[in-house]
């Protein structure tokens, strides 16, 4: 059955799998992607059964833009294509280490975001949208390990074309709940939902003492309406946040639990908030 890979369908994925559903991945043939969908896919194959990994193989062979998510987060480097990528407005970045957004790799990355973003017509707020991206890639690194010396591996990918803008960012750490515990304001917590809640509405931080919030207060200034989506995924938690001219709004959700955190941003300068997908033969 065609599909398209997107975070929502990769939240009923984990739904599935919770309840011993893998023969589900069975009918699904994939039809084109989004960002979000391919980021979460390469990181979640850590905790994948092999039924799964067996049909994501086949998947990466349809698929030029998994297999090179899948290659950079296993190895922590660029794509070897990476000149086709930045013409065609798609790449990912790996998140390794404290000092993973070094100036000789991640800058011009982050240059050729910008570049992308204002030609697709984003103009001044290609540079807000950038910090943005910034913001939740470091969040990988302050956040995600047992320590804050030790991050899990994390990836970074963005989908820019005609009037849209997507990335997304994805770990498979410790995951929100446990990383706010680090701060005794937010020990009462006692799932992920409500910590997803608590980081969106009140900035919440593990840091005691000044910071708090500032990547996701980044991330709301800078969607602001540019009809934005927000979907994020940690532990038995999932938050959409839909912002437009009229405000923001957040539907919180239990999920299927899942180590680490995840997440996938889209704005549009000309339609109404969501996931933009890329066929299957897409930079093939």
């Amino acid at each position: 059955m065609p599909t398209q890979i997107d975070s929502a369908f990769i939240a009923d994925m984990r739904e599935s799998f919770s309840n011993n559903g893998d023969s589900a991945i069975d009918e699904v043939l994939p039809s084109g992607f989004s960002i979000g969908g391919v980021v979460q896919l390469a990181c979640m194959r850590s905790a994948c059964s092999p039924r799964l990994l067996s049909h994501l193989a086949m998947w990466r062979k349809r698929s030029a833009v998994l297999n090179d998510a899948c290659l950079t987060f296993d190895n922590g480097h660029l794509p070897s294509t990476a000149s086709m990528w930045e013409v065609r407005g798609l790449e990912f970045f790996p998140i390794r280490g404290m000092d993973w957004a070094d100036s000789q790799r991640y800058h011009p990355f982050e240059s050729r975001f910008c570049k992308a973003a204002k030609q697709a017509g984003f103009g001044d707020k290609a540079a807000a949208l950038a910090g943005a991206l910034y913001e939740m890639a470091d969040n990988v690194a302050q956040h995600s390990g047992a320590d804050s010396h030790n991050p899990s591996p994390g990836l970074l990918g963005y989908y820019i074309c005609d009037s849209h803008v997507a990335f997304a960012v994805a770990d498979f750490g410790r995951g929100v709940l446990n990383s706010l515990k680090d701060n005794p304001a937010w020990e009462h917590l006692t799932d992920s939902k409500a910590a997803l809640m608590e980081v969106v509405t009140n900035h919440a931080s593990r840091r005691q003492y000044g910071g708090d919030g500032e990547g996701f207060k980044e991330v709301f200034r800078s969607l602001a309406n540019l009809n934005g989506m927000i979907e994020l995924l940690s532990g038995n938690g999932r938050v959409r946040i839909v912002s437009t001219s009229d405000g923001r709004q957040a539907a919180p959700q239990f999920t299927a639990p899942l180590p680490g955190f995840q997440l996938s941003v889209n704005c549009s300068l000309n339609s109404a908030p969501g996931e933009r997908i890329f066929p299957l033969d897409y930079l093939t």
